[in-house]
């Protein structure tokens, strides 16, 4: 079994780190256009640890702290904020351009002396070489990181530079030493109440001795982390409940493997947005709980859908472990020869994973550290104009000559495109009984909804305030509605109940198609607009579409 980063680091289900769970919820930047600089630091202590907990959240929290920074012509203060936008974006995947920052942060710290940002700096760059996988540069950084925080830090800041630290030290092996770390997290996330530090911290240090083979002691590790959650009544997340399940497999326990992670596998209504990304992972351990069992043909099922998701979303790294699984179920139902053949093919698959693994390592230092600054800031500013800053899609300057474009060449190849508008039903309501700060979380997770959802050669823009538009190339009308459809039954069935409580969240969908009639993108858009327009006065929550 390879090490799951998805483990250490979980862009939604993650941990807190304040006296009181409920804290990060209940920061509201919106409240502070006129806070004096006391207070915005105050708020920045709770901000820059908002990323760890929910980057989504997170981000819009983030451009409006960027906006009343500015008028607060505070130096030490805008630093600290542009340092935690770089790790929101470096959790959304923007590494490169996130390190930079980091790295250009860290030298204003250094010069200016700065004991906060500078300890602040060194624990995001530990998690930036963690990213490229480079672990011993991590480790440098997360020592650096806790030596200079100062005494006056608040505990939930201590807490996540020492968790860092334990991740770090367990990476490179000092288990002894990242238990003694992981002990103190445990203390302080205690002594603040914090469930969710408690939790995360538990099931860290349990992956960690699964991955030792130390059977008895993951055991009592995910025994208190399902006493810890049944006392404070808190869901397990799936990255959770995948680890429990991976200890019982290790126990020799896989049909009660299979039955901890039911409520994930079996339940589409109960996956949590967060979970997203980590569903192929259970999958996968589900798919080897039911080999075990001799469930053959089940097995083979689940496994197809881990493939198909590894595929559908991009994860090289599981879809090489799942070419294992494959290996092993060929070599249980006693097809040897196939087995072999898997076998092959995931040492080559591992290989090439781990050469591209490589390349990509040194293009993020090459561009993080690259002498041309300037030009890669330009290029930088130019993308971000491009994008919706609040959920980080494309927006209408970069997708109305993209669909100028595609129509043209389209047509001239004989090829159909498809256009879907996505429009959030009673949005309206959402933002006045609840808090424009909720309406935009809403709008952060239908982004990501979308963007997992919407097949590879898509193209998503958020162009207007609930309005989506996604453009299919080589669809036609069929497969247009065959998509819209997924893309609304994957809003209607995702649990927003912990963004919106009791208030649902659902979508219609116009869909137009352009297959062999000449049309510009007005039309195309217009005749998708009217769609939407049907969709919305019959009924809400469904699909109008037609071909052309």
């Amino acid at each position: 079994m390879t090490k799951s980063v998805n483990r250490h680091f979980v862009p939604v289900r993650s941990y807190t780190h304040f006296s009181n769970d409920k804290n990060i919820n209940n920061l509201n930047i919106d409240d502070m256009d006129s806070c004096t600089a006391e207070q915005f630091a105050e708020m920045l202590d709770t901000l820059e640890l908002m990323p760890y907990r929910n980057t989504n959240a997170a981000v819009a929290a983030v451009q409006k702290a960027l906006i009343l920074v500015e008028a607060l012509d505070d130096e030490q203060l805008s630093q600290r904020t542009r340092l935690i936008q770089s790790d929101v974006m470096a959790r959304q995947g923007k590494v490169a351009e996130a390190g930079r920052i980091m790295f250009h942060i860290h030298q204003w710290a250094e010069e200016h002396e700065h004991a906060h940002i500078l300890a602040r700096s060194h624990r995001l760059i530990a998690g930036f070489y963690r990213r490229i996988g480079d672990n011993e540069s991590a480790l440098q950084h997360a020592i650096a990181g806790l030596r200079e925080l100062p005494d006056t830090a608040p505990p939930s800041t201590r807490a996540d530079h020492l968790m860092m630290l334990a991740l770090t030290l367990d990476e490179v092996g000092a288990y002894d030493d990242s238990e003694r770390r992981f002990q103190e997290v445990l203390m302080l996330a205690t002594l603040m109440d914090d469930t969710q530090l408690l939790m995360f911290a538990l099931n860290n240090m349990a992956y960690t001795r699964y991955e030792m083979g130390q059977a008895e002691e993951s055991y009592q590790l995910v025994h208190k982390l399902r006493e810890l959650a049944k006392r404070k009544n808190v869901e397990l997340g799936a990255s959770q409940l995948d680890t429990i399940a991976q200890v019982e497999i290790l126990l020799g326990h896989p049909a009660q493997a299979e039955q901890t992670l039911e409520p994930v596998i079996n339940n589409p209504l109960s996956r949590k947005l967060g979970d997203l990304m980590v569903l192929p992972e259970c999958l996968l351990t589900a798919a080897e709980a039911q080999r075990l069992q001799g469930k053959l043909a089940q097995a083979q099922s689940t496994l197809d859908e881990a493939r198909h998701l590894c595929h559908e979303h991009g994860l090289p790294g599981l879809m090489v472990r799942a070419m294992l699984q494959q290996s092993e179920l060929y070599a249980a139902a006693g097809d040897y020869r196939n087995a072999y053949e898997e076998h092959k093919r995931y040492h080559e698959a591992g290989e090439k994973l781990r050469s591209t693994e490589r390349e990509a390592r040194a293009r993020i230092m090459q561009i993080t550290f690259d002498a041309e600054e300037a030009r890669r800031d330009s290029e930088l500013f130019r993308e971000l104009a491009l994008r919706d800053p609040l959920t980080g899609l494309h927006n209408r300057r970069y997708i109305e000559p993209y669909i100028d474009e595609l129509l043209e060449d389209s047509f001239a190849q004989g090829r159909s495109v498809t256009a879907i508008l996505i429009d959030l039903d009673h949005f309206k309501t959402i933002n006045d009984t609840l808090s424009h700060q909720v309406g935009d979380t809403v709008l952060v997770h239908l982004a990501k909804i979308l963007t997992l959802t919407v097949p590879p050669s898509s193209a998503l823009a958020r162009i207007g305030g609930e309005e989506f538009l996604a453009i299919l190339p080589d669809t036609d009308a069929a497969q247009g509605m065959k998509q819209a459809n997924r893309l609304r039954q994957a809003i209607h069935s995702a649990d927003w109940s912990p963004i919106t409580g009791s208030l649902p969240v659902t979508a219609s969908l116009g869909v137009s198609t352009m297959a062999g009639i000449a049309i510009d993108r007005t039309e195309l858009l217009a005749i998708a607009d009217h769609r939407l327009y049907e969709a919305k006065h019959s009924g809400r929550n469904r699909v109008v579409g037609d071909s052309l």
